[in-house]
């Protein structure tokens, strides 16, 4: 069998390379195809490769009646509408590893540009200048290097900036202390961060957590004349309040490679002092854009012939993965997502253990826990073939355990997840007809639904309490679908599951949680 893949953005050599000599690949090499016809070569292709110079729309996927897998090459996914393809059971993978190194060192360069006033001295020269002390510059050695997110970018750049002679601290909740230990970064919270550092250097992903996550008061938390880098993504830093800091002297300086909005038409930054700018660059070398062809083309070719273990951004579907097993591998992806927001910590170890599933799922059921646990913290740069690696390198023992006989339920997937202070256990099953259900919660025997807008609750085990919470949910218009409730006699507990048609407001949510009969609430997307 023949796959037709189109690809309608230059890419690299190596990358064409791939699809030409694979033997059960058509490549259709159209660079720059618009309009019409663009949309009658979709129709006749399983696969569409593009990187930022078409926009897959709704339309687009419409009229992609063989389409299978759209391949991004690069990591961000803009131009690609993930939802239309999901719901068309189109897989969206991209290449998110590629430009990790090309990223880590244009930080650096970024950071010692502006240090050393390169570009300044650059143009002073080029005018025929001559004025040296002009550009008295700051040296990295001895500084106070603070990074936010010690993950795979935030841990290179830790060891290159100590090859400096900096000392780094660094903030990141979600990994565990090996992490530090490994990169020899010291733990602090964001606070200490903030009034430690000489330098701040972001590298998270732009999430609901991220998004302008330095605003005017975390400037004022900060020493004067600090330093602010974004090589990460536009929108973590607030631009107002960061250009006004830099115009007023309060932030010494900025080295800024990405924006709210790109192109940055009428942002404060431009015309802000004491900032170096560049075009969202980080990722264009030469080795990075052939790492990105590469990636992408292998995992094309991968995808069309079935594999799960691709970069996909959104869930593998029937016809991607296997049909019988799909609803497991889905449901074992909502047990880790569950407990990634429920849990309290850096998770250090997890566990998933298997009762009447096939042997040779344990892998897959695994690395999809995983990517589950792993998706609040990291977004969409998380998936079925860098989980497992994320996890390792955020120092998370991982083991499986598979059992023959069933227990309890004709299948049975139970997820541990373990911090330094405590372990959380969740259990899903699936009935016929690919009914997904979570049935144990800690030692709480539950059954509900894992999706939709959830509100977990663990209380005293007193009278009253589901009175007073429909009562509030009640006066303020909150409509409730479910209400699941569990005991134990020994600990004098309960707890609830509580299935709302909409994600609650914060006041609502510390209205509930204000309750003396309450010990712990939180607010759970699945």
């Amino acid at each position: 069998m023949s796959h037709r893949v189109l690809v309608t953005d230059t890419l690299a050599e190596s990358g064409l390379a791939i699809l030409r000599t694979a033997e059960d690949v058509e490549l259709v090499y159209s660079p720059g195809l618009k309009g019409e016809e663009l949309l009658r070569e979709v129709a006749r292709s399983d696969a569409l490769i593009t990187r930022s110079g078409t926009a897959v729309t709704e339309a687009l996927v419409r009229s992609g009646s063989r389409l299978r897998v759209v391949g991004r090459a690069g990591v961000g996914l803009d131009n690609v509408d993930v939802d239309a393809c999901t719901a068309r059971g189109i897989l969206v993978i991209n290449a998110p590893t590629a430009n990790i190194m090309s990223a880590t060192e244009h930080t650096m360069a970024m950071l010692l540009s502006l240090c050393r006033n390169i570009p300044e001295a650059d143009a002073s020269v080029k005018r025929g200048e001559w004025v040296r002390s002009k550009f008295m510059g700051t040296e990295l050695n001895g500084k106070v290097l603070g990074i936010i997110g010690l993950g795979r970018i935030g841990t290179r750049v830790t060891v290159r900036a100590r090859a400096f002679g900096m000392r780094v601290i660094a903030y990141d909740p979600y990994v565990a202390d090996a992490v530090y230990e490994r990169v020899s970064a010291e733990k602090v919270t964001l606070g200490q961060l903030l009034a430690q550092a000489d330098i701040v250097t972001v590298h998270t992903p732009l999430t609901d957590e991220t998004r302008g996550m330095i605003g005017p008061d975390e400037i004022a938390k900060t020493k004067e004349g600090v330093i602010f880098v974004n090589c990460a993504r536009g929108g973590i830093y607030q631009e107002q309040p960061l250009a006004e800091a830099l115009s007023s002297g309060r932030v010494g300086g900025a080295a800024i490679d990405v924006y709210e909005d790109e192109p940055p038409k009428n942002n404060p930054l431009l015309a802000a002092k004491n900032i170096v700018l560049s075009p969202h660059i980080g990722a264009n070398t030469i080795e990075a854009q052939d790492r990105v062809a590469v990636q992408t083309s292998e995992m094309v070719v991968d995808a069309l012939r079935g594999s799960i273990f691709v970069s996909a951004v959104n869930l593998p579907f029937e016809g991607v993965a296997d049909a019988d097993a799909a609803p497991l591998i889905n449901l074992a992806e909502k047990l880790g997502l569950f407990t990634a927001q429920v849990i309290n910590g850096a998770v250090t170890r997890t566990v998933v253990e298997l009762w009447g599933v096939e042997e040779r799922l344990t892998k897959i059921i695994s690395v999809a826990a995983l990517k589950g646990l792993l998706t609040p913290y990291l977004s969409t740069s998380v998936n079925f073939v860098n989980a497992e690696q994320i996890a390792e390198q955020r120092e998370i023992a991982i083991s499986s355990t598979t059992h023959p006989m069933p227990r309890d339920y004709n299948n049975l997937i139970t997820f541990r997840a373990s911090t330094e202070r405590e372990e959380f256990c969740v259990s899903g099953t699936v009935f016929s007809e690919k009914n997904q259900r979570i049935v144990s919660v800690n030692n709480f025997r539950v059954e509900f639904k894992p999706e939709g807008h959830l509100i977990y609750a663990i209380n005293k085990d007193v009278p009253g309490v589901v009175g007073k919470v429909g009562t509030l949910f009640g006066d303020r218009e909150i409509n409730i679908a479910e209400y699941n409730l569990a005991r134990t006699s020994t600990t004098g507990k309960a707890m609830a599951i509580i299935t709302v048609d909409s994600a609650l407001d914060p006041e609502t949510l510390n209205f509930l949680r204000s309750f003396r009969e309450m010990e712990e609430v939180k607010q759970v997307k699945l």
